[in-house]
Order: C-alpha cells, then sequence, then structure tokens
C-alpha cells in the first residue's frame, strides 16, 4: 500500500510518495478536509463564539474499540490549565475605565450602567487574582482525570507509573494537582510523581522568554500579509457597534484609544466570564449579538493564529518529549501515563506541529483560516492525548496509537491508519519526527 507524506508550508503543498506495508485505508481518504460547518457552528453555540475561553465539554464523545487483542496502556498526555480569571487585568479594567467616563460624561445606557456595578464589585476581587484558577478550573481537570482511568483502565493497574510535570504558572500547577488528586482516587495503585523545574521547561512552556534551551529553527514567514487591524476592518467596518448596548456613542467612548485592543479587551471580558466563581457571577448574554460575536470570533481566531504560528519552532520540543517518553515507556512495557501541564500556547502549536484534524494546513488566503485552525478546539482544560495499545498477554502484534483532542478521537495527518482511528505507532512516529525536522533547525 502506498503511504504518502506531506509538509505544509505557507502556500505550497509538497506530496511525497513511498511505498510501505501496513494500514487499511487509501492515503486520498486521509488527506484532511475543511471544518465547512465553523461559521453555523459559531453563530449557533455562544460557547464556541468564545474562542479560547470556551469551556470543556463533557459529554459523551465516541469511542471506537480497540482491535482484538489489544488494550490501552500507556497514555503520553499534554493538557492546558482549567478556567481560570483573565490573563491580564486589562480585560477587566479598560471595560471598568470607559464605563466610568462614560457616567460622568453621560454616555453610558442602563444596561451599561449595571454592568458598571459588576465590574466594579469583580475588579475589587479580579485585579488580585489575575491568571488564577478558578473552581471550575479545578473542577475540570479532576473530571478529565477521572474519565483518563476509567476509560483507560488497563494503564492504571497495580505497578503502574504516572509521571507528571507542569509549566511554572500557578494556574498551571493547581491544575496537575487537580488532576492528580482526582488521579489517585480513581487509581489508587498506580504509583504518581509531580515535579516543576526548569529541566520540565521544554516538555511544558518551551516557548517562555527565558528558556535556555529553546528549540531554533528555520525562518518560516507568515502567510497572511494582512495586519489584525486591517482584517478586523475589512471583515467588520462597524466594530465599534459592538459596544453599542453600554454606550451611547461607542466612538465617542472609545476616544483616543485603540479600537482594536478596546475591542480585543471587550471580547476577552465578555467570554472570559464564564469561568469566574459564582459570587462575582457577571450577565453577558445581551452584550454581543450572535452576529457580533462570530465577527469578532473570526478577527480574534486569526490573532491566536499569528501568535501562536511563532511557536511551531519552540513547541516542537514538547512534541519531541512526548515521542521519546513514549519509547522509553514501550521498550520496558512500564503501564501508566506521562502528564504535561501548561497552556494554550502550546496545545494551538501543538495541533499545527502534529498536523491533527487538519491544523497543519494553512490555506492560501486568510479568508479560508477558519476553516482549517479554530482557535476554540482549545477549551479550558484542553488536552491531547496519545493513547498506546499493546497486544494482551500472550497475543503477538505492534503496537499501535490512537490520537485525542478533548477526548474527541482525531486524524494524524494523511497517515494512513491501521483499523479506524488507530494508527502503527512506527508509521505515526515517522510522522510526527519528520513535522518536528520541517521546524527545528539542527545545531
Amino acid at each position: 500500500m502506498n503511504k504518502t507524506s506531506y509538509f505544509l508550508l505557507p502556500g505550497l503543498i509538497l506530496l511525497l510518495f513511498s511505498c510501505s506495508g501496513g494500514g487499511s485505508s487509501s492515503a486520498e481518504q486521509r488527506i484532511p478536509q475543511p471544518r465547512t460547518t465553523v461559521w453555523e457552528e459559531v453563530l449557533s453555540d455562544p460557547m464556541k463564539a468564545r474562542g479560547q475561553d470556551n469551556l470543556y465539554d463533557f459529554s459523551p464523545k465516541q469511542s471506537t474499540p480497540a482491535p482484538k487483542g489489544y488494550e490501552a496502556t500507556y497514555i503520553s498526555h499534554y493538557g492546558r490549565h482549567g478556567s481560570r480569571f483573565a490573563y491580564s487585568a486589562k480585560v477587566y479594567s479598560v471595560i471598568l475605565d470607559m464605563l466610568q467616563e462614560a457616567l460622568e460624561e453621560d454616555n453610558i445606557t442602563p444596561r451599561g450602567e449595571i454592568l458598571l456595578g459588576q465590574l466594579q464589585k469583580l475588579w475589587e476581587e479580579g485585579r488580585y487574582q489575575v491568571g488564577d484558577l478558578t473552581p471550575l478550573g479545578w473542577k475540570q481537570h479532576v473530571e478529565i482525570a477521572r474519565t483518563m482511568a476509567e476509560s483507560f483502565p488497563a494503564a492504571f493497574v497495580k505497578g503502574s507509573k504516572v509521571d507528571a510535570c507542569s509549566s511554572p504558572a500557578n494556574r498551571a500547577m493547581v491544575s496537575m494537582t487537580a488532576f492528580l488528586t482526582s488521579l489517585s482516587r480513581v487509581a489508587p495503585k498506580t504509583e504518581i510523581y509531580a515535579h516543576q523545574s526548569i529541566m520540565d521547561t521544554q516538555a511544558t512552556r518551551p516557548n517562555l522568554g527565558p528558556n535556555p534551551f529553546r528549540f531554533k529553527g528555520p525562518d518560516i514567514p507568515f502567510p497572511y500579509p494582512e495586519s489584525n487591524e486591517e482584517f478586523l476592518m475589512r471583515k467588520y467596518p462597524d466594530c465599534a457597534s459592538s459596544l453599542g448596548t453600554l454606550f451611547k456613542d461607542p466612538i465617542a467612548a472609545i476616544g483616543e484609544r485603540d479600537t482594536y485592543k478596546t475591542l480585543f479587551y471587550y471580547y476577552l471580558l465578555v467570554c472570559g466570564t464564564v469561568s469566574l466563581p459564582d459570587d462575582i457571577h457577571i450577565d453577558v448574554d445581551d452584550l454581543l449579538t450572535p452576529e457580533q460575536a462570530a465577527l469578532l470570533w473570526e478577527v480574534f481566531n486569526l490573532e491566536s493564529f499569528r501568535e501562536y504560528y511563532a511557536y511551531l519552532t519552540s513547541c516542537s520540543s514538547v512534541l519531541q518529549d512526548m515521542i521519546e517518553k513514549a519509547d522509553a515507556r514501550l521498550e520496558c512495557g512500564s503501564r501508566g501515563a506521562d502528564l504535561r501541564f501548561g497552556h494554550d500556547h502550546v496545545v494551538l502549536p501543538l495541533l499545527m506541529i502534529m498536523d491533527l484534524d487538519g491544523f497543519g494546513h494553512f490555506p492560501s488566503t486568510v479568508d479560508e483560516l477558519p476553516l482549517w485552525f479554530q482557535n476554540f478546539r482549545s477549551v479550558m482544560g484542553a488536552n491531547i492525548q496519545m493513547v498506546f495499545y499493546t497486544p494482551k498477554s500472550g497475543r503477538e502484534g505492534v503496537t499501535l496509537v490512537k490520537f485525542l483532542v478533548n477526548g474527541e478521537e482525531a486524524l494524524l495527518g494523511n497517515v494512513p491508519p491501521a483499523s479506524g482511528p488507530y494508527y502503527y505507532w512506527d508509521e505515526a512516529r515517522e510522522w510526527m519526527t519528520s513535522r518536528i525536522d520541517s521546524f527545528v533547525t539542527e545545531e
């Protein structure tokens, strides 16, 4: 059977064909397809319109039975922290300042006055907890851990080992704590060890500024010449109207402030309220129409892509860590999991580096970007899992691997599967290694 490998660079798809045994689906069937329903999804689903503030969906997911004679014995995982307070105080302060000014200048609506009072209360607590995990974030990781252990019990039997490491950010370390606390209850026979140090940077937060181990790579030019601000004004020329619920004259309320940044913080304020504790909850359902939310999502989806595209080289170290630790585990037959806890600015680059569900495809025009890249896939608590399946005792066979994104079975580039969502590990490793090589320059 022919196995097809491809490298995706801006505006270019290079197909390299080689012969290889194994696989049951043709390469043509594995070429990633655009998510053509994305516009309808964002218009109809307020959670997806929230982008990276989208909440984890714990509804049951499709789980294709393992091939006969196989069981899941090891899991390699990278997870984003759970729900948190806003990552920047400006998400609260920019609109709060504008509302206070508008009140003095008689430019505030009755709805704006209500929000002003709510934001004043939120500011009293929120300014001291910027970036901190909220109770909802803790609960998310408790549930993710429980689901993992109950879905793959053979990986957490007596003698199994879990190694966990975290980014130095508090929200990531607390998320790891929640996850491991839950896992210790559900899988009490598993030995668990957690750590955090500069030596974990390449596995958890390699794009950290002072990272001394950061990978270097080739210059990969950004594929789209249009700036974020130009894209906003082309897609949404009347963007100031998004503030019309709060201000009598939105343009006057913005004043000399940067329009793009103002709308960015407003969007993040509206989207992030779903993660706040109940006692400082803010009702924002009427602050943006579905159409306004969808337009702003598209604009700030590009913002996410622009930022994370620059991390394709540095974040390749996470995938390399996953591959190396998986090989070590498989060689000695160790059961359990390697867990890494970090951020959305690693999850989304990983999706692109691995080319899961077509995230490695960069379309020729920026207007088609949402068909392939959707930042709402990096939900609060988002995770990428490589679940390894080995032959049961007394059986023979090669190692298989399945890829999960937030619990959903995912496609790996155009690699032909062994069966359904299951891939031969040797072929999956070869593909992922080639992807790393395309973004990393050897010194």
